[in-house]
């Protein structure tokens, strides 16, 4: 998958790949040791609740799901500006204000719920609201990282495709790579629940990163299950921690 530095687009590259998963070679048992160290000296927390099942409902007529995307496309271009050292509050300050935006136009449970589709029902609750939480918060560090590197791109939004329930939006990220201009065809795909227009899924030049992530966690589950998937993206994510301790 390609690694395109669209600012909305980065999630096309936040979640790990079977084959990083699959690298770090972690048993479910190895994985929660290491994760109950890691939060050792801490205060023991309980399970995240699942969150509830948000329906999809009708978008009022004068709703614009390209506008909102645009909307949170600025909000992160502005956070992008605001340049802070890493170990400061202020720049504390600002990762929670890019998980805010990030959290205001991607439904993170539908994302998963789709992702898992067949698995999803036969998922305990809790174990489902630990998926969710943990694709979260890789996302999330994933934004906040890419951020950092300050990405040279421009995005042009060209028209959306918008039903009652559900719509697309097409732009196209236009940036440089090795010295030559290289435009990147993009489609957003959204459905519309009570907090509004949300994203579920990022298609870059015709590749799914719905379909994508739904075959790789597939072939966890199938290999493994669904306990290892889960012990292996908590792992990713306590790597991820480790790392930004190191870079302060």
């Amino acid at each position: 998958m390609k690694a395109h530095i669209s600012i909305i687009a980065l999630l096309t590259v936040s979640l790990p790949t079977v084959a990083t998963l699959g690298a770090t070679k972690v048993s479910v048992a190895a994985a929660k040791k290491k994760a109950v160290k890691t939060v050792a000296s801490a205060a023991v927390l309980k399970p995240p609740a699942e969150e509830p099942e948000s329906p999809i409902v009708a978008a009022p007529a004068d709703s614009h799901p390209m506008e909102d995307l645009k909307k949170s496309h600025v909000k992160l271009q502005k956070l992008m500006g605001k340049s802070s050292p890493s170990w400061s509050p202020e720049n504390d300050a600002k990762n929670e204000e890019v998980r805010s935006v990030v959290n205001g136009f991607l439904d993170f449970r539908e994302l998963a719920q789709r992702a898992l589709v067949k698995h999803w029902d036969g998922i305990e609750p809790t174990k489902r609201a630990e998926f969710v939480a943990t694709l979260r918060e890789l996302v999330e560090r994933n934004y906040i990282d890419q951020m950092n590197g300050s990405p040279n791109y421009k995005l042009s939004w060209e028209k959306e495709d918008r039903k009652p329930t559900e719509a697309i939006v097409q732009a196209q990220l236009n940036t440089m790579a090795r010295g030559k201009p290289l435009k990147v065809a993009m489609e957003y795909r959204l459905v519309h629940k009570q907090r509004g227009w949300l994203v579920y899924d990022v298609v870059t030049d015709e590749q799914s990163l719905l379909e994508t992530y739904r075959a790789e966690f597939n072939k966890v589950i199938k290999k493994e299950s669904f306990d290892a998937l889960l012990a292996k993206l908590k792992q990713k994510l306590v790597e991820k921690k480790q790392n930004a301790r190191k870079s302060k």
